[in-house]
């Protein structure tokens, strides 16, 4: 009787193992997504976005070459806040590369900063780059979640 017990209380256990769902509406699976300009995006390192619009002739590629985050932990005291800086390549229908460096936290520059957006030229038409967070933030990572960088790309 107890050679067939632990067999069945195996299988019972197995069978009860069930995955989570987790599901992100912005979260891009794709190599390449393409976008409208103004729509908020969660791009992973090495992950490239299509950007387009109405009124623009042609489309913008927003590459995330590296993030870097020294951003202090969650429950922990640290000197100084840190910050997260992502560098970005931006290229159009041309062949025209800009690299645009975004940074929030504490830059170096003013007081500690949430966002961060700069205007940059790509060939001939300007766009703003916003950087509006990096995530997970340090400490509340999940183990094994890959860092991704929360942008809008508008065309000005």
């Amino acid at each position: 009787m107890i050679k067939l017990f632990y067999p069945l209380l195996a299988l019972a256990l197995f069978t009860q193992c069930q995955q989570d769902e987790s599901y992100e509406t912005t979260e891009f699976k794709k190599d390449t997504d393409d976008l409208k300009f103004g729509q908020e995006a969660l791009l992973q390192q090495y992950g490239q976005i299509t950007l387009y619009g109405e009124e623009v002739p042609r489309r913008l590629i927003v590459s995330l070459k590296s993030i870097e985050d020294s951003r202090c932990p969650t429950d922990v005291n640290c000197v100084t806040a840190g910050n997260a800086s992502v560098l970005l390549r931006a290229s159009n229908s041309h062949g025209v590369n800009e690299n645009i460096t975004l940074c929030i936290g504490d830059c170096g520059t003013d007081a500690a900063r949430e966002t961060h957006t700069i205007e940059a030229a790509v060939g001939d038409v300007s766009y703003k780059f916003t950087l509006k967070g990096v995530r997970p933030y340090p400490g509340q990572a999940h183990e094994g979640e890959v860092q991704k960088a929360q942008l809008v790309v508008e065309k000005l």
